[in-house]
């Protein structure tokens, strides 16, 4: 703006330092004081903010930005959302997520929302949560004991710290009333690995409830319920249902809302990839889920106002009783033991498998399920197999262990490995072919 004085002086004001240069000219020629509330509205700046810088003669001290208790995580949060390898980057689908992982890894002791106005008004951590898919649905409330609402969280890609990978499958059960959830993880959604959580969950739980809400997976359902079909229940899932006595009520294909206490508390499960290029083996990630779920009951739900371990004090006295000991293992996937042979290889069903060299001597546990083998020493899990009809079946990396004890440490070892599979593999060969 320009204001036009007496003298024929004109001072041009388009920002808070030509007030020094105002000043100098209106007392100079004896003039009052200027207009604040007009120079307010032609800077855009607050009235008081003009009158100050006016009054000091523009040596205003701005005012140190207060600290905040978040700032001296920045450099580990800064890691967590920027790592120098973006392989192992753990994933943040929400601020509550990092917010949840630096207090149980690092102690952070601000409230939530001090915690989310520190990333909002930091420009790079913001920038990482913009653009985050927020889940609608419509609120909806069922009795205690009529409902459960299942769902996969399908196909997570997961880093452990020495660089493996393995794609995880996350089962989630979640009852109507008091929200109370069973989180499992599986290698695979197969029909195995639903009708092993079913039975696990109902256990968990100490009852059934009266129906359980589905998608249309072909696990489940051999044709999609849609807008001109009721749809058509796999066999095998309506003989699971009739034995643990609950109604199976499919949702309407592509309306997940319509699942909605399910749909919504799936971003929980999203904070197991905080743990992303983290954990040591698959046992760890076990463990870490499991207290995620527990810490998932304990906080106050939105819909009840209450932590569902609570409400579930109550709802569990209207479910429905567990079947016979008899049914409930039927549906289990089979585990048995084994004695791990000097070769580092055990025995199933006529076939040899391979596990690390160092737990030649152990004895071993087993599960099969989705026609795969998970091999388990106290709780870790060791190595996968695919059933196979083949005599021996050797990892590279275990049979490379043997060899090494067998011939020391010498140049050619790893061409000796080579050769010495091939000549399993022919041998294996040769024995397909008798009849």
């Amino acid at each position: 703006m320009e204001m036009k004085l007496n003298i024929n002086t004109n001072v041009e004001i388009t920002e808070l330092s030509d007030l020094v240069k105002l000043r100098k000219v209106l007392e100079a020629n004896g003039l009052e004081k200027p207009n604040y509330s007009k120079l307010s509205r032609e800077l855009g700046v607050d009235r008081r903010t003009i009158k100050k810088h006016y009054e000091k003669n523009g040596k205003v001290i701005e005012r140190k930005k207060r600290k905040s208790r978040v700032d001296v995580y920045e450099e580990i949060i800064r890691k967590l959302l920027f790592p120098v390898d973006p392989k192992q980057a753990s994933i943040f689908y929400y601020k509550s997520h990092l917010y949840r992982f630096l207090k149980r890894e690092h102690n952070l002791d601000v409230a939530l929302n001090s915690f989310i106005h520190y990333i909002c008004n930091h420009k790079e951590f913001s920038s990482y949560f913009k653009g985050k898919k927020v889940v609608e649905s419509i609120k909806s409330e069922t009795p205690f004991g009529e409902q459960g609402q299942f769902d996969w969280k399908e196909k997570l890609d997961f880093r452990f710290k020495d660089g493996s990978q393995m794609i995880i499958n996350v089962a989630f059960l979640v009852l109507g009333a008091s929200r109370f959830k069973v989180w499992k993880a599986y290698p695979a959604t197969s029909q195995n690995y639903l009708f092993d959580f079913m039975s696990n969950a109902f256990e968990t739980i100490g009852g059934v409830p009266k129906e359980i809400l589905i998608d249309n997976a072909s696990t489940m359902m051999d044709i999609a319920r849609s807008k001109n079909s009721e749809g058509k229940v796999n066999a095998k899932f309506q003989q699971l249902a009739d034995d643990f006595g609950f109604k199976i009520k499919p949702c309407m294909a592509g309306r997940p809302n319509t699942k909605a206490k399910v749909e919504s508390p799936m971003k929980l499960i999203d904070e197991i990839m905080s743990y992303n290029g983290l954990l040591e083996d698959f046992t760890e990630l076990e463990s870490k889920i499991e207290m995620l779920n527990n810490e998932a009951n304990g906080r106050i739900s939105q819909g009840t106002g209450y932590a569902p371990i609570l409400v579930f004090k109550k709802e569990k006295e209207y479910l429905q009783s567990l079947p016979s000991e008899k049914i409930c293992s039927s549906y289990k996937n089979k585990t048995f033991v084994a004695k791990v042979n000097k070769n580092s290889l055990f025995n199933y069903k006529g076939s040899q498998y391979s596990v690390p060299a160092e737990y030649i001597g152990k004895t071993v546990h087993i599960s099969i399920g989705d026609e795969k083998m998970y091999i388990y020493y106290s709780k870790k899990l060791i190595s996968l197999h695919t059933i196979s009809e083949n005599k021996v079946n050797y990892k590279e990396k275990h049979h490379l262990q043997m060899i090494e004890k067998t011939f020391g440490s010498i140049e050619n070892i790893e061409e000796i490995a080579n050769e010495h599979l091939k000549q399993l593999e022919n041998f294996n060969e040769q024995l397909s072919g008798i009849e």
